[in-house]
Protein backbone atom coordinates (compact mmCIF):
# COMPACT_ATOMS: atom_id res chain seq x y z
CA UNK A 1 0.00 0.00 0.00
CA UNK A 2 1.07 3.62 -0.93
CA UNK A 3 2.11 5.65 2.61
CA UNK A 4 -0.73 8.23 2.10
CA UNK A 5 0.46 10.20 4.96
CA UNK A 6 1.04 14.10 3.89
CA UNK A 7 4.43 15.36 3.52
CA UNK A 8 3.75 19.00 4.49
CA UNK A 9 1.94 18.40 7.78
CA UNK A 10 1.97 18.80 11.51
CA UNK A 11 0.18 17.37 14.64
CA UNK A 12 -0.34 19.02 18.01
CA UNK A 13 -1.34 16.84 20.98
CA UNK A 14 -0.92 17.01 24.31
CA UNK A 15 2.10 14.90 26.12
CA UNK A 16 1.24 12.72 29.23
CA UNK A 17 2.06 15.89 31.85
CA UNK A 18 -0.13 18.29 29.80
CA UNK A 19 2.65 20.05 27.75
CA UNK A 20 1.34 21.18 24.28
CA UNK A 21 3.86 19.99 21.31
CA UNK A 22 3.93 20.16 17.88
CA UNK A 23 5.29 17.37 16.08
CA UNK A 24 5.66 15.55 12.27
CA UNK A 25 2.85 13.10 11.28
CA UNK A 26 5.45 10.24 12.06
CA UNK A 27 5.52 10.98 15.66
CA UNK A 28 1.95 12.20 16.59
CA UNK A 29 1.20 8.44 18.04
CA UNK A 30 -2.82 7.79 19.72
CA UNK A 31 -2.12 5.04 22.72
CA UNK A 32 -4.02 1.82 21.76
CA UNK A 33 -6.92 2.37 24.30
CA UNK A 34 -7.70 5.27 23.03
CA UNK A 35 -11.29 4.91 22.70
CA UNK A 36 -11.75 6.53 19.18
CA UNK A 37 -9.92 3.77 18.24
CA UNK A 38 -11.88 1.29 19.53
CA UNK A 39 -15.56 1.94 19.21
CA UNK A 40 -15.57 5.32 17.09
CA UNK A 41 -16.08 7.23 20.08
CA UNK A 42 -14.82 10.76 19.01
CA UNK A 43 -16.07 13.78 17.12
CA UNK A 44 -14.19 16.34 14.59
CA UNK A 45 -14.43 19.18 12.89
CA UNK A 46 -12.73 19.96 9.68
CA UNK A 47 -11.98 23.80 9.01
CA UNK A 48 -9.27 25.56 6.47
CA UNK A 49 -7.50 28.88 6.08
CA UNK A 50 -7.71 31.81 3.35
CA UNK A 51 -4.65 33.67 3.47
CA UNK A 52 -4.13 32.91 6.63
CA UNK A 53 -7.37 33.67 8.19
CA UNK A 54 -8.35 30.33 10.01
CA UNK A 55 -12.35 30.31 8.79
CA UNK A 56 -15.63 30.18 10.65
CA UNK A 57 -13.73 29.17 13.95
CA UNK A 58 -16.32 30.23 16.53
CA UNK A 59 -19.04 28.30 14.57
CA UNK A 60 -16.90 25.49 14.50
CA UNK A 61 -16.10 25.29 18.16
CA UNK A 62 -19.97 25.30 19.13
CA UNK A 63 -20.48 22.93 16.79
CA UNK A 64 -18.28 21.30 18.45
CA UNK A 65 -19.67 21.77 21.87
CA UNK A 66 -23.16 20.54 20.32
CA UNK A 67 -21.85 17.39 19.06
CA UNK A 68 -20.11 16.59 22.89
CA UNK A 69 -23.80 17.03 24.20
CA UNK A 70 -25.28 14.53 21.93
CA UNK A 71 -22.61 12.23 22.37
CA UNK A 72 -23.14 12.65 25.95
CA UNK A 73 -19.78 13.83 27.15
CA UNK A 74 -19.57 14.45 31.03
CA UNK A 75 -16.55 17.28 30.17
CA UNK A 76 -17.09 19.63 27.73
CA UNK A 77 -13.99 20.67 25.36
CA UNK A 78 -12.31 23.27 26.30
CA UNK A 79 -12.81 25.73 23.13
CA UNK A 80 -9.81 28.09 23.93
CA UNK A 81 -7.58 25.62 24.62
CA UNK A 82 -8.42 24.05 21.52
CA UNK A 83 -8.11 27.40 19.53
CA UNK A 84 -4.65 28.03 20.84
CA UNK A 85 -3.69 24.69 19.66
CA UNK A 86 -4.87 25.50 16.35
CA UNK A 87 -3.18 28.40 16.22
CA UNK A 88 0.02 27.35 17.50
CA UNK A 89 0.15 24.20 14.93
CA UNK A 90 -0.86 26.72 12.18
CA UNK A 91 1.91 29.58 13.17
CA UNK A 92 4.39 26.31 13.33
CA UNK A 93 3.40 25.12 9.69
CA UNK A 94 3.91 27.95 7.96
CA UNK A 95 7.03 29.18 9.39
CA UNK A 96 8.00 25.68 8.34
CA UNK A 97 6.55 25.15 4.64
CA UNK A 98 5.44 28.67 4.11
CA UNK A 99 2.34 30.70 3.91
CA UNK A 100 0.06 28.50 1.55
CA UNK A 101 -3.48 27.70 3.28
CA UNK A 102 -3.86 25.08 4.84
CA UNK A 103 -6.72 22.00 6.18
CA UNK A 104 -7.60 21.81 9.66
CA UNK A 105 -8.86 19.19 11.59
CA UNK A 106 -10.05 18.86 15.27
CA UNK A 107 -10.32 15.29 16.41
CA UNK A 108 -11.67 15.56 20.29
CA UNK A 109 -11.67 11.76 21.90
CA UNK A 110 -13.22 10.81 24.64
CA UNK A 111 -10.01 9.36 26.23
CA UNK A 112 -8.40 6.16 27.35
CA UNK A 113 -10.02 3.39 28.84
CA UNK A 114 -9.41 -0.59 29.99
CA UNK A 115 -11.36 -1.76 26.68
CA UNK A 116 -15.01 -1.93 28.49
CA UNK A 117 -17.45 0.52 26.58
CA UNK A 118 -18.62 1.79 29.48
CA UNK A 119 -17.93 5.62 29.42
CA UNK A 120 -17.01 5.48 33.40
CA UNK A 121 -13.82 3.72 32.33
CA UNK A 122 -12.81 6.29 30.41
CA UNK A 123 -10.51 9.35 31.07
CA UNK A 124 -11.12 12.95 30.28
CA UNK A 125 -11.32 13.93 26.81
CA UNK A 126 -8.78 15.13 24.66
CA UNK A 127 -8.02 17.06 21.59
CA UNK A 128 -5.65 16.08 18.47
CA UNK A 129 -5.03 19.13 16.00
CA UNK A 130 -4.18 17.98 12.48
CA UNK A 131 -2.91 20.55 9.91
CA UNK A 132 -1.84 19.98 6.30
CA UNK A 133 -1.41 21.31 2.99
CA UNK A 134 -4.73 22.28 1.74
CA UNK A 135 -5.32 20.10 -1.54
CA UNK A 136 -7.22 22.40 -3.79
CA UNK A 137 -9.69 20.67 -6.14
CA UNK A 138 -9.30 21.29 -9.78
CA UNK A 139 -11.09 23.85 -11.52
CA UNK A 140 -12.09 21.42 -14.02
CA UNK A 141 -14.98 19.72 -11.43
CA UNK A 142 -16.29 23.75 -10.94
CA UNK A 143 -16.24 24.34 -14.56
CA UNK A 144 -17.75 20.73 -16.09
CA UNK A 145 -19.15 19.14 -12.28
CA UNK A 146 -19.06 15.95 -10.60
CA UNK A 147 -20.50 12.32 -10.59
CA UNK A 148 -23.02 11.40 -7.72
CA UNK A 149 -25.35 8.43 -7.08
CA UNK A 150 -27.95 7.80 -4.92
CA UNK A 151 -27.14 4.66 -3.18
CA UNK A 152 -28.82 1.59 -1.34
CA UNK A 153 -27.10 2.45 2.25
CA UNK A 154 -29.29 4.48 4.41
CA UNK A 155 -28.30 7.53 6.43
CA UNK A 156 -27.91 6.59 10.55
CA UNK A 157 -31.58 6.76 11.49
CA UNK A 158 -30.78 9.95 14.52
CA UNK A 159 -32.42 7.99 16.81
CA UNK A 160 -29.86 5.23 16.50
CA UNK A 161 -26.63 7.54 15.86
CA UNK A 162 -27.36 11.29 15.31
CA UNK A 163 -25.96 12.53 11.89
CA UNK A 164 -26.25 16.02 13.40
CA UNK A 165 -23.35 15.06 15.56
CA UNK A 166 -20.32 15.17 13.96
CA UNK A 167 -18.96 11.73 15.18
CA UNK A 168 -15.63 10.32 13.92
CA UNK A 169 -17.79 6.91 14.27
CA UNK A 170 -17.99 6.87 10.31
CA UNK A 171 -18.23 3.28 8.94
CA UNK A 172 -22.14 4.57 7.45
CA UNK A 173 -20.38 7.27 5.30
CA UNK A 174 -17.33 5.34 4.49
CA UNK A 175 -19.51 2.49 3.00
CA UNK A 176 -21.71 4.53 0.88
CA UNK A 177 -18.62 5.95 -0.67
CA UNK A 178 -17.45 2.53 -1.36
CA UNK A 179 -20.97 1.64 -3.03
CA UNK A 180 -20.73 5.47 -4.85
CA UNK A 181 -17.31 4.36 -6.10
CA UNK A 182 -18.42 1.01 -7.74
CA UNK A 183 -21.10 2.72 -9.45
CA UNK A 184 -18.39 4.96 -11.05
CA UNK A 185 -19.61 7.87 -9.17
CA UNK A 186 -17.31 10.44 -6.89
CA UNK A 187 -19.79 10.44 -3.94
CA UNK A 188 -22.80 9.08 -2.52
CA UNK A 189 -26.20 10.56 -1.95
CA UNK A 190 -27.89 9.05 1.00
CA UNK A 191 -31.21 8.49 1.40
CA UNK A 192 -33.19 8.17 5.22
CA UNK A 193 -35.52 5.07 6.42
CA UNK A 194 -38.39 6.98 4.67
CA UNK A 195 -36.24 7.27 1.50
CA UNK A 196 -35.80 10.77 1.70
CA UNK A 197 -32.58 12.73 -0.07
CA UNK A 198 -30.10 13.94 3.01
CA UNK A 199 -26.68 14.74 2.28
CA UNK A 200 -23.73 13.01 1.38
CA UNK A 201 -20.74 11.39 2.61
CA UNK A 202 -19.43 14.68 3.55
CA UNK A 203 -20.76 17.04 2.39
CA UNK A 204 -25.07 18.55 1.90
CA UNK A 205 -26.62 18.14 -1.22
CA UNK A 206 -28.43 20.98 -2.81
CA UNK A 207 -31.33 20.90 -5.41
CA UNK A 208 -32.49 23.81 -8.06
CA UNK A 209 -36.46 22.99 -9.15
CA UNK A 210 -37.56 25.91 -11.07
CA UNK A 211 -35.64 28.21 -10.06
CA UNK A 212 -36.10 27.64 -6.73
CA UNK A 213 -32.94 26.62 -3.78
CA UNK A 214 -33.93 23.12 -2.06
CA UNK A 215 -32.72 21.99 1.06
CA UNK A 216 -33.53 19.00 3.06
CA UNK A 217 -34.36 20.56 6.72
CA UNK A 218 -32.32 19.32 9.24
CA UNK A 219 -34.83 17.14 10.79
CA UNK A 220 -34.44 14.66 7.91
CA UNK A 221 -31.05 13.43 9.49
CA UNK A 222 -28.46 15.94 8.39
CA UNK A 223 -25.45 17.26 9.84
CA UNK A 224 -26.15 21.40 10.14
CA UNK A 225 -23.56 22.18 7.75
CA UNK A 226 -21.45 25.64 8.06
CA UNK A 227 -21.61 26.84 4.50
CA UNK A 228 -24.93 25.20 4.37
CA UNK A 229 -25.93 28.29 6.83
CA UNK A 230 -24.26 30.58 5.17
CA UNK A 231 -25.66 29.60 1.86
CA UNK A 232 -29.17 29.83 3.28
CA UNK A 233 -27.98 33.40 4.60
CA UNK A 234 -26.58 33.95 1.21
CA UNK A 235 -29.92 33.26 -0.47
CA UNK A 236 -31.89 35.60 1.74
CA UNK A 237 -29.69 38.55 1.48
CA UNK A 238 -30.32 38.02 -2.32
CA UNK A 239 -33.65 37.40 -2.75
CA UNK A 240 -33.16 33.60 -3.97
CA UNK A 241 -36.04 31.62 -3.77
CA UNK A 242 -35.12 28.66 -1.52
CA UNK A 243 -36.84 26.23 0.59
CA UNK A 244 -36.05 23.52 3.76
CA UNK A 245 -38.06 20.63 3.34
CA UNK A 246 -38.66 16.87 2.26
CA UNK A 247 -37.71 15.56 -1.14
CA UNK A 248 -37.74 12.76 -2.57
CA UNK A 249 -35.11 11.08 -4.82
CA UNK A 250 -37.50 11.12 -7.77
CA UNK A 251 -37.80 14.57 -6.89
CA UNK A 252 -33.87 14.80 -6.61
CA UNK A 253 -33.95 13.59 -10.37
CA UNK A 254 -36.11 16.09 -11.36
CA UNK A 255 -34.40 19.07 -10.68
CA UNK A 256 -32.42 21.20 -13.32
CA UNK A 257 -29.52 22.14 -10.97
CA UNK A 258 -27.79 19.90 -8.32
CA UNK A 259 -24.78 21.01 -5.85
CA UNK A 260 -22.49 20.20 -3.11
CA UNK A 261 -21.49 22.58 -0.44
CA UNK A 262 -18.93 22.12 2.57
CA UNK A 263 -16.24 24.02 4.52
CA UNK A 264 -13.24 22.27 2.03
CA UNK A 265 -15.36 22.23 -1.65
CA UNK A 266 -17.42 25.65 -0.97
CA UNK A 267 -19.92 25.12 -3.73
CA UNK A 268 -19.84 22.38 -6.18
CA UNK A 269 -21.94 21.91 -8.79
CA UNK A 270 -23.08 18.15 -9.85
CA UNK A 271 -24.07 17.50 -13.31
CA UNK A 272 -24.48 13.64 -13.57
CA UNK A 273 -26.91 11.61 -10.88
CA UNK A 274 -26.29 7.76 -11.51
CA UNK A 275 -24.75 8.60 -14.72
CA UNK A 276 -27.98 10.59 -15.97
CA UNK A 277 -27.41 14.42 -16.95
CA UNK A 278 -28.50 16.73 -14.15
CA UNK A 279 -30.65 19.58 -16.12
CA UNK A 280 -28.65 20.47 -19.28
CA UNK A 281 -25.59 18.58 -17.99
CA UNK A 282 -23.22 21.69 -17.05
CA UNK A 283 -23.00 23.46 -14.08
CA UNK A 284 -26.78 25.99 -13.39
CA UNK A 285 -27.33 29.92 -13.12
CA UNK A 286 -28.00 29.35 -10.09
CA UNK A 287 -25.14 27.32 -8.73
CA UNK A 288 -22.47 29.60 -10.30
CA UNK A 289 -24.34 32.58 -8.82
CA UNK A 290 -24.26 31.05 -5.44
CA UNK A 291 -20.38 30.11 -5.37
CA UNK A 292 -19.39 33.98 -6.67
CA UNK A 293 -21.60 35.07 -3.62
CA UNK A 294 -19.93 32.73 -0.83
CA UNK A 295 -16.88 33.49 -1.80
CA UNK A 296 -17.72 37.71 -2.22
CA UNK A 297 -18.59 36.95 1.39
CA UNK A 298 -15.27 34.54 2.56
CA UNK A 299 -13.57 38.05 1.04
CA UNK A 300 -15.45 40.42 3.51
CA UNK A 301 -15.09 37.81 6.40
CA UNK A 302 -11.50 37.67 5.89
CA UNK A 303 -11.51 41.27 5.37
CA UNK A 304 -13.40 41.73 8.90
CA UNK A 305 -10.97 39.15 10.93
CA UNK A 306 -7.41 40.24 9.24
CA UNK A 307 -6.51 41.83 12.71
CA UNK A 308 -7.91 39.87 14.97
CA UNK A 309 -7.62 37.05 17.22
CA UNK A 310 -8.60 34.43 14.33
CA UNK A 311 -5.57 36.14 12.37
CA UNK A 312 -2.77 33.40 12.39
Amino acid sequence: MNNTIPKKALVALKDLNGIIKIVPPEEATVSAFDRSFHFGDSLYEVTRSYDGILFSLDEHMRRLCNSAKLAMYEEMPNTDEIISMIKQACKAYFKKFGNSDVYIRITLSRGLGDLAIDRKYSSSPYALIFVKELDLYPKKMYDDGVHYAVVDRRRNLPQALEPAMKSGNYLNNVLALCEAKKMGASDAVMLNYQGFVTEGTTNNVWGVKNGVVLSAPLSVGILAGITRDWILEICDKNKIPHEERLFTESELRSCEEMFLSSSTKEVMPITLLNHQPVGSGKPGPVTKKLHTLLLNQIKDYCKKYQASSLYV
